[in-house]
């Protein structure tokens, strides 16, 4: 059993961020967004050129605006979208909070999850992943919330511990 204690403030945040951002969950949806954008750019361009050279200027600046919106989402726009949305949602959620203080208790059974506002414990079937980011280990669960254990906190045989644990309940971290 391993008890952890961290305080959840803006370097951790951060980390969250990038975190939520390279699930698949999120990376999906920028891809599509992605191959769909690229579509209608091929599609807005030729239309534009061809309204003007018709005469019909308010539909070409029409398409136009469409071919620079679309290119802005092609060229990775969406990513900027959801960082964005990510930090507000982030931002409310810490100031519904007194503090940022987390405990942890990880055992071979479950996690147990401790805060100012709530308490509980998730069995290893709740959680999907593993990985690590920077000087964190994140463990991600089945709706996509993470939670951080910073390495340099913990002694070499907590964290060969901890790893060996993950390792055998949610199988290899991810790269």
């Amino acid at each position: 059993m391993l008890e952890y204690e961290i305080e959840i403030g803006k370097e951790e945040r951060d980390a969250l961020l990038e975190i939520t951002l390279q699930s698949d969950v999120y990376r999906k949806r920028r891809k599509v967004v992605t191959i769909t954008s690229v579509i209608m750019c091929i599609i807005c361009l030729p239309s534009g050129m061809l309204s003007f050279m018709l005469g019909r200027a308010e539909m070409g600046s029409l398409f136009m605006i469409l071919w620079a919106a679309f290119l802005y989402f092609a060229c990775g726009g969406k990513k900027v979208q959801q960082k964005a949305r990510l930090k507000r949602f982030y931002a409310n959620a810490q100031k519904a909070l007194v503090s940022g203080h987390r405990k942890y208790i990880f055992s071979e059974e479950s996690i147990s999850i401790k805060s100012e506002i709530a308490e509980g414990v998730n069995l290893w079937t709740a959680y999907k992943d593993w990985g690590f980011y920077e000087n964190y280990i994140y463990i991600r669960n089945l709706s996509n919330q993470v939670i951080l254990v910073r390495q340099s906190e913990l002694s070499a045989e907590d964290h060969a511990w901890l790893v060996d644990l993950l390792t055998r309940h949610l199988g290899a971290a991810l790269a």
